[in-house]
């Protein structure tokens, strides 16, 4: 008999954590949910260089640039 009872104790438990996310998400008072924009991360320096890159290597193909002038156009275009 404690068996069952201790199951019966586990079961309820779970259902109690299931539910527990689904009744926060339902209520309707409290703070307003964050925008977006707030939840996104902010751009690393190392993602700012790599866009900057891209940049400049585009613009050394636009202007048709090859060998030692597009090195020297991206060496100056990066910095």
């Amino acid at each position: 008999m404690p068996r069952i009872v201790m199951s019966a104790g586990a079961v309820m438990l779970l259902i109690g954590f299931a539910l527990s996310p689904a009744l926060a998400q339902s209520s309707g008072g409290g703070k307003p949910a964050q925008s977006r924009q707030y939840m996104e991360t902010p751009i690393s320096s190392e993602q700012q260089a790599a866009a900057k890159q891209a940049d400049c290597r585009k613009e050394a193909k636009a202007q048709k640039l090859s060998g030692a002038k597009r090195r020297s156009f991206l060496r100056d275009c990066t910095k």
